[in-house]
């Protein structure tokens, strides 16, 4: 092989293992946070599995007994649970604009949390143009709020068309704020044409009051160490003493949920651990076969243009010695016919380049033969010309490795390698498209 060949197959290997590398340490990353999780809500919503799909939200907090639920006549339902959620992404980029609750990253606020479920087929949510798609939520003295459910614009026309989780795996995650209305009493879902689709009532009206809310005490003030630890200009005194009450807050959110029958902190519950679990298996089930034919291919692919050709080798082999299939082989004329006695030849392998003056590449030509490969390196400033002292007998199994828009039209299948020196012109010709 030579060194311009080495040197391909090294910086094709970096390459291809480096990018396997990264794809190994992403993909079940990815699939455990992007595709999965909504796989196994789904599953788990139609087996009435509510608590893992609720966990799924990842909460902070939530109290195991539903705070309303109804089951629809048409089939389906809808399932709410009293959560504490923290701040992941506020949307306050560039060009959006700030929370209206004025909240951002890691401060928590109550809302009630669950999902709309098993409604596919017959609540009509998308659509390019007047989307009334939306949940309007009512109080006991009537007041009524309208929330917005549409998430992704699909014709990037700057407005809205459907509801992303609900396209894809048939749920609708529902989150209602403590800073949205002051109570829910009624829930009416409208679709793309402003018609009530869906309408739930709660048992009693919903107020974010209860023993679980209370096990977390004053929020506001926690709300605000938060937003101190993020201002400009923070001491690093300040910083630890900050984090310091942010720790206790926690310790005693902590203690007092675990001493509150039925409810639990997200991260120590049984179903969290579960699900996480399913989740994680899942992922790298995806990853992994993936992950495979890469290396695979990516090996295939080599073999293949890098002229090693060990994969056809081994088929042969396969076929031929293992599976004893019958073939005709090429054979060249007896080596006793050839010569009477061992000895040694200089073979020259010259180009004829009389139909392609313009050629200007380099050129190998391969035979293995004795137990070895002999290789014939012809280059321009060699005058594409190549000497080896070979063995007399037969060399088979020819190899030429050349731009692939020449080719050899006398290139022979079985080299005899006969008398003391002997020379062979091998015409190359441009291929025809």
């Amino acid at each position: 092989m030579r060194k311009s060949n080495i040197f391909a197959t090294v910086i094709y290997f970096i390459f291809t293992f480096g990018i396997g590398v990264i794809f190994a340490l992403t993909l079940p990353g990815y699939f455990a946070t992007f595709t999965v999780p909504a796989e196994v809500i789904a599953e788990a919503l139609k087996e009435g599995d509510f608590l893992t799909a609720l966990v799924l939200s990842e909460p902070i907090g939530f109290s195991k007994e539903p705070a309303a639920e109804q089951k629809f006549e048409g089939g389906g339902g809808l399932v709410l649970y009293e959560t504490v959620m923290e701040v992941y992404d506020t949307g306050t980029s560039d060009d959006a604009d700030p929370p209206a609750d004025g909240l951002t990253r890691g401060m928590l606020y109550k809302c009630y949390t669950g999902y709309l479920y098993g409604v596919e087929g017959s609540y009509d949510v998308y659509g390019e143009s007047d989307n009334q798609t939306s949940l309007t939520v009512t109080a006991a003295d009537g007041t009524e709020k309208r929330l917005p459910l549409l998430d992704y614009d699909a014709n990037a026309d700057g407005k809205n068309d459907g509801i992303s989780t609900f396209i894809q795996s048939g749920f609708v995650l529902l989150e209602i704020r403590e800073s949205d209305v002051s109570s829910v009493k009624k829930l009416t879902f409208t679709d793309r044409r402003g018609t009530a689709a869906y309408t739930a009532e709660a048992a009693k009206e919903l107020r974010f009051e209860s023993a679980f809310f209370g096990c977390f005490g004053d929020m506001g003030a926690y709300n605000e160490l938060v937003a101190a630890g993020n201002r400009e200009g923070i001491t690093e005194e300040e910083t630890e003493s900050l984090v310091a009450a942010r720790n206790a807050y926690v310790d005693a959110v902590v203690k007092a949920v675990g001493e509150q029958s039925g409810c639990e902190v997200t991260a120590r519950s049984e179903e969290y651990k579960a699900a996480s679990e399913t989740v994680g298996k899942r992922a790298n089930g995806k990853a992994v076969p993936f992950i495979i034919l890469y290396f695979v291919a990516i090996y295939i692919i080599a073999d293949f243009l890098l002229g090693t050709h060990y994969i056809i080798k081994f088929f042969k082999w396969f076929l031929f010695k293992v599976c004893k299939i019958p073939h005709k082989e090429k054979r060249g004329p007896a080596k006793e016919d050839v010569f009477g006695h061992d000895y040694y030849s200089m073979v020259t392998f010259s180009l004829d380049l009389g139909e392609v003056p313009e050629f200007s590449g380099s050129v190998e030509i391969k035979y293995t033969g004795e137990g070895e490969e002999f290789v014939f390196s012809l280059l321009k400033e060699g005058g594409y010309t190549a000497t080896l002292r070979m063995k007399a007998g037969v060399y088979v199994n020819p190899f030429i490795d050349i731009d692939r828009t020449y080719a050899p039209v006398d290139l022979p299948d079985n080299l005899v390698v006969e008398g003391y020196r002997m020379d062979k012109i091998v015409k190359i010709v441009r291929r025809e498209v």
